[in-house]
């Protein structure tokens, strides 16, 4: 078993009974709560999601706050477990280039704060939407990687919005931007395995997916010298339960060094700020 050190969940959730209701509350969100079967008890509170990660052997968790408010809450919280937790935004408002241009300029001087995330099935906005353009540069800039949504996702929405052969268009656009692919991309895991052999920059991540329905061809490109450290591992806790995802993820057919890069080494090297 990895020692806890070596585990880096990139994305959990902190999530207060409003919070919850907002989400699961959303337009074609119906049901989304039982997909996994998950407990949302286990992230009501700051004590109980370090709980679970405590339980398993989870080092560092990185909490998913909203852009436009609550991230400088979620970055107290963070403080108060140093070394536990980091604290990822989401764009929740696209239409607000400017606006969220500022708020990533100003997140990103706290040491906690770690990435930004898209998700483009919310509002509909292609990955590739030029609203998303003044953002992607500036994490460029900031070398503030940029965590996205590809694949097919769960609620009944339009999925062409994550089509991850739009991925291409931010990839050229940005050479120098870090982005992960978030919530597997499936079903076009053999796209994404020629997009990271061609783009360094890019990875994927296992959020909201669980390891055991994983693309063989990706396991195995996991444990190639090309494909080591490329994809990152992720529960979305407590949506897909993170004591279930993570002993998925330890099954894996991995080899020592490729477990070790999948499970924390790679996201330690990218999101854990030195100093």
């Amino acid at each position: 078993m990895t020692p806890a050190s070596d585990v880096v969940d990139i994305w959990v959730n902190l999530l207060p009974p409003d919070a919850i209701k907002a989400f699961v509350g959303q337009p074609g969100f119906e049901g989304i709560g039982d997909f996994f079967g998950g407990d949302f008890g286990d992230a009501s509170g700051l004590d109980v999601l370090v709980g679970v990660m405590d339980k398993v052997g989870v080092d560092i968790g990185v909490m998913t706050a909203g852009l436009s408010a609550g991230t400088e809450d979620f970055l107290v919280l963070a403080d108060k477990q140093p070394g536990r937790l980091l604290v990822a935004a989401m764009v929740d408002s696209p239409t607000t280039p400017r606006v969220n241009v500022e708020r990533v300029r100003a997140l990103a001087q706290h040491e906690r704060f770690c990435m930004v995330r898209v998700s483009p099935l919310v509002a509909q906005y292609p990955l590739n939407d030029k609203l998303y353009y003044p953002i992607y540069a500036a994490c460029e800039e900031l070398r503030t990687p940029v965590a996205i949504n590809v694949g097919i996702p769960g609620p009944r929405v339009r999925s062409a919005c994550q089509d991850p052969v739009l991925l291409e268009d931010v990839l050229i656009d940005f050479p120098e931007l870090v982005v992960i692919g978030a919530h597997m991309g499936h079903p076009y895991e053999a796209l994404l395995i020629q997009y990271m052999l061609k783009w360094p920059n890019l990875y994927l991540s296992t959020t909201a997916y669980l390891a055991k329905y994983m693309d063989p061809a990706l396991v195995k490109f996991m444990n190639t010298s090309r494909g080591l450290g490329r994809v990152l591992f992720g529960s979305d806790h407590p949506f897909l339960p993170l004591p279930r995802a993570l002993d998925e993820a330890r099954a894996l057919p991995l080899s020592d060094q490729a477990m070790e890069a999948f499970l924390g080494g790679t996201a330690r090297r990218l999101l854990v700020k030195e100093g």
